[in-house]
């Protein structure tokens, strides 16, 4: 009987060795991702923010080039391009605040 309840103590003592050994390695594995989650949500941050400012510029050349190409002829429609596309800031800008 002693013998019996021995041999269920050192299997349990085993178990539980490897159960925490287990836990160990999980909580090494979920260091290492959350790591991981932080550099790519780092990444990604930098990527929205290069993507807002090369929209920036790409607006600012569509805009310059608008007024390049304007002639004495298209400078009135040259204008009103520009007023509608402040307007349209405008909107945008009354569309966040709201």
């Amino acid at each position: 009987m002693e013998l019996e309840v021995t041999n269920i103590l050192q299997r349990l003592e085993t178990r539980t060795r490897q159960l925490i050994l287990r836990y160990r390695d999980q909580q090494s594995e979920i260091r290492k991702l959350e790591e991981k989650l932080r550099e790519q949500t780092e990444y990604a941050k930098a990527l929205e923010e290069e993507n807002a400012k090369l929209r920036n510029d790409y607006s600012r050349l569509k805009a310059a080039r608008l007024i390049d190409m304007a002639d004495d002829g298209d400078l009135h429609e040259t204008r009103l391009r520009i007023n509608r596309m402040i307007a349209s800031i405008d909107r945008c800008i009354a569309t966040i605040k709201a």
